[in-house]
């Protein structure tokens, strides 16, 4: 198995380092310096998660996700005071990101076992099960949630598969932000045909029936995982559970015996995996575990009637590699202000302090009396600034005014003038324009706003002499303010104005034309008969 393990993370290495001379010679010839995807923490199957506990996550749609775990783990007194127990473990995995929901992986996991101190020392030899996995999962906001379904094959003797023996599970998987990291649940049902891949068990040794890692008995599984970033670095810390139920189909007297003493039994973990990418397409881990397995009183080996339950080390470590290649690929990377101001990456450009100034004024009426309540806005070329209004002294303030920006200590002033624009119902509009525009405070000078006065109206007749014949369609022209009106059938015609001085200008065809002039007051009607001689 150690020989396994070193196969596995030596064949990680070696395409590691072909990925890596085939990006470096890609990016030789590119224009721009291309990253593939963010990095994750990968663990078992390829696939993000711990060694028991995967995330509701899955890899970037196109990624292909390599990896091999390899250890040791140690076990005493299981058979006898006497007896103990190394496993040597290996998995080498690959996984696909099929889509941005569905990742699938293929891991084989193997091991060997080493006895001593109980009977006849001696080693089961190399046992390796393969396992299908398909995950999907989403990401509904702060909240990842998914599925997975695993298929495992045991073998009787590596790399052989017993095709009665597969196993099926199925788990729901949930994943939530808890402060910098991410904690996952996970939870359900393994449909376990493991123990038809060993012919006749009973005549096997003791030593090798617990080593045969397979069980007579289904399971409810559960377990979760808390892992947190730690810059290129993560931890992730993770707990799990195995209940076993249920039990051989038609058991013998044998059988019988066997699941009474399985039944209720747990498996419980307890460990950590602690990472660190190396690259953005390479990571290294390593793992440690501990477990409380069903034990086997004196009496069941007396008897050579032992449950037939996978007997895995009381403690376990080990490294592991992983390698990413392919998948969806980004440009170099923009940053914004707040990167470059807490990061300072060497591509950052110039940090950009806007420059934000204030602009005061008053605004009164004709009587010099402040006008409270009015509107006033601000006209820029480059940017916005919300309106505000004119308090009881008539007066008002627009705050952080952006006039342009600072790049490293040099200021660009990109507004030199000002427009301000004032509005109040019941007076005319009013503005004033602010010609030079200064850091810190700038005084615009006061405003007056004339009050709107009410209508008037001009209206009139139109005749012709000699005869005094009333004229049809002739037009009558205002000015100032180009107002117009046209005679009527019966030669009248009327035109809404505001007060004021004014002068009109009467034409119709045929007829010479003729000016007057005519003052509105305010509610007031100013009546004019024209006469037109030809």
């Amino acid at each position: 198995m150690v020989r396994w393990g070193l196969a596995s993370f030596s064949s990680v290495v070696l395409l590691s380092a072909t990925a890596s001379a085939q990006e470096a010679e890609v990016t030789a010839t590119a224009a721009a310096d291309a990253k593939v995807a963010p990095a994750q923490a990968i663990a078992y199957g390829a696939m993000p998660g711990g060694l028991h506990t995967p995330t509701a996550e899955t890899l970037p749609q196109g990624v292909v996700q390599v990896s091999t775990l390899s250890g040791i783990g140690r076990r005493s007194g299981l058979l006898g005071p006497d007896h103990k127990f190394n496993r040597a473990i290996g998995d080498i995995a690959v996984a696909f990101g099929a889509t941005k929901y569905l990742s699938i992986g293929i891991a084989l996991d193997g091991r060997y076992d080493r006895h001593w101190g109980v009977g006849k020392s001696g080693e089961d030899g190399y046992v390796g099960d393969p396992h299908l996995i398909v995950r999907a999962a989403k990401n509904t906001g702060s909240l990842l949630v998914g599925g997975q379904l695993g298929i495992w094959v045991p073998g009787k003797d590596a790399p052989s598969v017993a095709g009665s023996a597969i196993s099926v599970d199925a788990r729901v998987l949930v994943s939530l932000p808890a402060g910098p990291g991410l904690l996952s649940f996970n939870g359900g049902f393994r449909l376990d045909n493991s123990a038809n891949s060993v012919d006749n068990p009973m005549l096997l040794a003791l030593e090798d029936r617990v080593s045969l890692g397979v069980s007579d008995y289904h399971a409810i599984f559960g377990g979760a995982q808390l892992r947190i970033p730690m810059g290129k670095a993560w931890l992730g810390l993770e707990g799990s559970i195995d209940a076993f139920v249920g039990g051989p189909g038609t058991p013998d007297a044998g059988e019988v015996k066997r699941a009474e003493l399985a039944r209720s039994k747990l498996i419980v973990r307890g460990g950590f995996t602690a990472g660190i990418h190396l690259s953005d397409t390479i990571s290294a881990l390593v793992f440690a575990e501990v477990s409380k397995v069903p034990g086997i009183n004196l009496a069941q080996v007396m008897d050579n009637n032992i449950p037939l339950v996978p007997y895995e080390p009381a403690i376990s470590g080990g490294i592991g590699l992983q390698a990413r290649f392919g998948g969806p690929k980004a440009v170099a990377p923009t940053f914004t202000e707040k990167d470059c101001a807490k990061h300072d990456p060497p591509d950052c450009p110039g940090i950009k302090a806007p420059i934000l100034v204030e602009v005061t004024g008053t605004v009164v009426d004709s009587a010099g009396k402040p006008v409270v309540g009015a509107k006033v806005s601000l006209t820029l070329k480059n940017s916005q600034v919300a309106p505000v209004a004119t308090d009881e002294k008539g007066e008002y303030t627009l705050k952080g005014v952006p006039i342009g920006n600072t790049i490293e200590g040099k200021a660009q002033i990109d507004e030199t003038a000002v427009e301000v624009a004032v509005e109040v119902s019941g007076m005319k509009p009013g503005k004033a324009t602010l010609a030079q525009i200064q850091d810190g405070k700038n005084q615009v000078p006061p405003i007056t706003l004339d009050p709107v006065l009410p209508p008037g109206q001009l209206r009139g007749l139109v005749r012709s002499l000699p005869g005094g014949k009333v004229v049809t369609g002739a037009v009558i022209t205002v000015q100032p303010g180009d107002a117009k009106g046209e005679s009527s059938t019966d030669g009248t015609f009327q035109i809404d104005l505001a007060p004021g001085q004014y002068k009109i200008t009467v034409k119709a065809p045929g007829l010479k034309q003729q000016e007057l002039d005519v003052t509105i007051d305010p509610n007031g009607v100013a009546i004019k008969n024209i006469d037109l001689q030809k």
